[in-house]
């Protein structure tokens, strides 16, 4: 089970995302290029999923993220306030939320994501 310590320690991203979202299939070369590539650390909330869908998706699309989070009936989603798949959070070094993205990932949301990360960390190196 991931805890709140387990998201403390690096800023990081947190994506809502199912099998049964086509949105979060097109942003997934996005987060593996975020997540493999560049190496940011993204826990994944599997959203009212199978979660043998969601291994087997993994496995075929590959996996960016460093864990994943099972979230079958919703209520972790409900408490963040998850309006549906796919959305992105902000963590920052202490595991708090400091923005949420609606929508897609792409190259630009990408872009916009990064500065704010980036901003983030200037903010707590300060």
């Amino acid at each position: 089970m991931l805890t709140h310590e387990d998201v403390k320690g690096e800023i990081a991203l947190l994506n809502v995302w199912a099998t049964w979202c086509p949105t979060c299939k097109e942003e997934h070369e996005q987060l593996n290029k975020i997540g493999l590539e560049e190496g940011i650390p993204i826990y994944g909330l599997n959203y009212k999923d199978d979660p043998e869908l969601a291994r087997d998706w993994l496995q075929r699309y590959k996996d960016p993220y460093s864990k994943v989070i099972v979230d079958r009936e919703g209520r972790l989603g409900l408490d963040l306030g998850v309006y549906g798949a796919p959305e992105t959070y902000i963590l920052d070094s202490s595991g708090v939320i400091r923005y949420r993205h609606v929508g897609e990932v792409d190259e630009k949301a990408w872009q916009h994501l990064k500065g704010l990360m980036d901003a983030i960390a200037a903010e707590e190196e300060a």
